[in-house]
């Protein structure tokens, strides 16, 4: 996926980041045992944190265990043992990667569009597994979302809402996989938000880039106006960076309504990292995007920070 989805460590208890660690090592394991040792280097925070939400979802956490991995020989880590909901989240990971590289085979062009064919054989060997175990329907949904949206791009409408809610949809579907009653309709909901955060500060990120290539972006569309009057122009206005990031931060509020619902009361650890990541590693993420790695809201993310600390004290 796309690695927006980020905890900000320091501001993280070490048992909490000890446990992120493993959650993330135990993912890369189990992506090994389900989907082959090469679908390892498609692991992301984006996938590793649908794990974290499928665990508060269903209350089911792993054993925690000391292991030794490929990357890391000399000394044993936390890792965590593979789930049912850790084997899930590796399934659809390898879904996502196949279908990624599709559009990226599609849309692409020079070096992005060589790696994409180098990787599209072991991408599909990693789907094939995915779909063996029961994924099928996963699968054959994700690929008529995709193209769905491809048919959406094409149009080139000039508005931000109708991708990423298609991409937002697409997220809920996948977070949603196998759930019911109301545990499947909060799922669709965090995903769909998840998702239509993803997309929209994905458009932001590529903005410059995507200028100079011509290529599709629901940005460029909805300020082609702008580009019109300064065909020169590569970044966008600060008022409407600004413009981006108060769409974006509400979608960070229709998340906090959801995670309301969750019950993690009894996991301090995990609360404290979706508290964390929600408080505090998406609006620096969007600051960073919008602004640059220093940010350009400090007060308002300090304000931010602050009120998610306070959350987590009503914990």
């Amino acid at each position: 996926m796309y690695g927006y989805v980020r905890i900000h460590a320091p501001e993280l208890k070490v048992r909490e980041h000890e446990y992120y660690r493993a959650v993330y090592c135990g993912l890369c394991r189990t992506m090994g045992k389900c989907t082959g040792q090469c679908s390892r280097m498609t692991l992301s925070y984006d996938i590793t944190y649908f794990a974290l939400v499928r665990m508060a979802l269903t209350g089911k956490h792993p054993v925690i265990k000391a292991r030794r991995c490929p990357v890391h020989l000399l000394h044993k880590r936390p890792m965590a043992e593979p789930t049912d909901d850790l084997a899930l989240c590796a399934y659809m990971s390898a879904i996502l990667a196949h279908h990624k590289v599709r559009d990226d085979l599609r849309d692409e062009q020079g070096m992005k569009r060589t790696v994409a064919t180098a990787v599209a054989p072991f991408v599909g060997s990693f789907r094939r597994r995915a779909i063996k175990k029961g994924y099928g329907e996963a699968d054959s949904a994700v690929a008529d979302a995709m193209h769905t949206l491809c048919e959406l791009e094409a149009a080139r409408p000039p508005s931000v809402d109708e991708p990423a809610d298609l991409f937002g949809e697409l997220m809920a579907l996948l977070l949603a996989e196998g759930l019911t009653g109301n545990r499947e309709k909060l799922a669709r909901k965090i995903g769909r938000h998840v998702g239509r955060w993803i997309y929209i500060l994905d458009a932001a990120d590529d903005f410059a880039e995507d200028v100079k290539s011509q290529r599709y972006n629901p940005l460029v569309c909805l300020y082609g106006d702008l580009l019109t009057a300064d065909p020169a122009m590569t970044e966008l206005p600060a008022a409407k960076r600004q413009e981006l990031r108060t769409a974006l931060l509400a979608e960070l509020v229709e998340l906090e309504c959801a995670f309301d619902l969750l019950d993690v009361a009894d996991h301090p650890d995990l609360s404290g990292l979706l508290s964390n990541i929600l408080y505090e590693g998406m609006p620096r993420e969007i600051d960073r995007v919008l602004f640059g790695e220093t940010g350009g809201c400090a007060h308002d993310s300090e304000n931010s920070t602050k009120r998610g600390h306070r959350r987590r004290k009503g914990h």
